[in-house]
C-alpha cells in the first residue's frame, strides 16, 4: 500500500456501507490481503473519542485510534498472530498507520483517518461554501494591509494547518489586527500572520 495523500483522493470517494464489506470479510473467512486488512483496521478504529481502561490504567482512545490487542486483530483477520504482528510494522514503517505509546495494550493511530473518511473534504467544502478559502484570506489580508504578495507557498501550508474554527478567525480578523498595531510598518507578512496565529491576539480597548 502507498500512503495516503491528498492528491491521491482528487479523483473522489466511494460510498460503501460497511456491513457489505463486513459479510464479504465474513464469506472469505478473514482478510486476503493486506489491502482487506487495513480495511478492517480503518472499519474498527474509534469514529470519537472514548475513555478506556486497561490494567487499572485509564487513558482516552482518539478518533482514528484502537486499542485492540495483536491477538485480537489476529483473530479479526482471519491470520497467525506472526503475521498479523508482521503487517503492523509493515503499516508502522511506511507511516500508513501508527504507533501510540501505551505500555498497557496495542495503541494505534490512523493519522489520516479523516482524510480517508471523508472528513477533510467535507471541511472544504463547507468552508467554500461560506466564502472561507486560501484565495479569500490572500487577496483581503493584502488588501488590508497593503503589504506586498510575498511567499505564498509557505502561507498556504500555514493555512492548511489551521483548523476549520481557526481559518474563519484568521479571515474575520485581519482588520482588528492590523489596526492595533503600533506601527504598521511592522506589520507581519501573511504567512507569518497565520503560523504565529496572530488572529487570536486579544487587545485592550
Amino acid at each position: 500500500m502507498n500512503k495516503p495523500t491528498a492528491e491521491m483522493l482528487k479523483k473522489g470517494y466511494l460510498l460503501f456501507p460497511k456491513v457489505l464489506f463486513e459479510e464479504q470479510i465474513k464469506a472469505t473467512k478473514g482478510a486476503r490481503g493486506y489491502f482487506d486488512a487495513f480495511i478492517l483496521v480503518l472499519t474498527h478504529v474509534n469514529y470519537s473519542t472514548t475513555e478506556c481502561c486497561t490494567h487499572n490504567h485509564t487513558f482516552e482512545c482518539r478518533r482514528g485510534e484502537s486499542v485492540m490487542s495483536i491477538a485480537r486483530w489476529a483473530e479479526l483477520f482471519g491470520w497467525k498472530r506472526s503475521r498479523t504482528r508482521y503487517f503492523f510494522n509493515k503499516m508502522y514503517e511506511e507511516g500508513i498507520i501508527q504507533r501510540v505509546a501505551n505500555p498497557y495494550t496495542t495503541h494505534i493511530r490512523i493519522p489520516a483517518y479523516d482524510m480517508f473518511v471523508g472528513q477533510k473534504r467535507r471541511e472544504n467544502a463547507r468552508e467554500e461554501t461560506n466564502g472561507v478559502t486560501f484565495e479569500t484570506f490572500w487577496e483581503k489580508y493584502h488588501e488590508v494591509t497593503q503589504t506586498p504578495k510575498l511567499n505564498i507557498g509557505r502561507a498556504r501550508r500555514e493555512w492548511k494547518k489551521l483548523s476549520p474554527h481557526e481559518r474563519n478567525l484568521s479571515l474575520k480578523n485581519i482588520d482588528e489586527y492590523y489596526d492595533n498595531l503600533a506601527d504598521t510598518k511592522y506589520c507581519m507578512q501573511a504567512s507569518t500572520y497565520l503560523s504565529y496565529k496572530a488572529f487570536m491576539n486579544e487587545y485592550d480597548y
